[in-house]
């Protein structure tokens, strides 16, 4: 058996939302020890502008963690469109807006591009989660990374319910239910 140290980083495409909540509980290095890279569309980057999160993005673009995917197609972008609307219409969307889930679109695209390698989405937001589902992606959201942590003894319960309530407190949206199921089923 491995010890966590020979953990096999992969490959993923990545949403706003997990980005943002490693940033807001300073836990970037948990990312970089589960994924050797992650894509995220172009239009992601006005998203993490307009979070405050720009340059730590930049940052991690030039250290190479993090790879901004070539500009989508015509058709990839006709097909974001679709995505998008789905998961506007999705009963767990608090925004009936397509536009404004185009970027989470657009990075589901992103993973389905065979060459890009991707066997992962890292996503958090739940009507996302249910179109990425349908669509046949395998997701896990900055959650289920802490939990990874959690089995593999590198973080108690009690650093769990930590981790997530820091970002919860800044503004994301993780119940109290699922902070305590994480850390309750994936804590030491």
């Amino acid at each position: 058996m491995r010890s966590a140290e020979e953990t096999d980083r992969i490959i993923a495409a990545c949403n706003t939302g997990p980005l943002i909540s490693a940033f807001q509980c300073d836990q970037v290095d948990l990312l970089k020890r589960y994924f050797s890279n992650l894509y995220i569309a172009p239009s992601q980057l006005r998203e993490f502008e307009s979070h405050g999160a720009g340059e730590l993005v930049s940052r991690l673009i030039k250290e190479g963690f993090i790879v901004t995917a070539a500009e989508l197609t015509r058709e990839e972008k006709a097909y974001a469109e679709e995505l998008a609307h789905r998961i506007a219409a999705s009963p767990f969307s608090g925004d009936p807006d397509y536009r404004n889930h185009l970027p989470e679109a657009e990075m589901m695209i992103v993973a389905r591009r065979p060459e890009l390698g991707c066997v992962r989405v890292l996503l958090d937001e739940k009507a996302a989660r249910e179109v990425a589902e349908e669509e046949g992606l395998k997701i896990t959201g900055f959650p289920g990374v802490v939990g990874r942590a959690g089995l593999d003894g590198l973080l108690t319960k009690d650093d769990i319910r930590r981790l997530l309530n820091t970002c919860r407190k800044q503004g994301t949206h993780y119940s109290s239910e699922l902070i305590e199921h994480v850390a309750e089923t994936y804590g030491r």
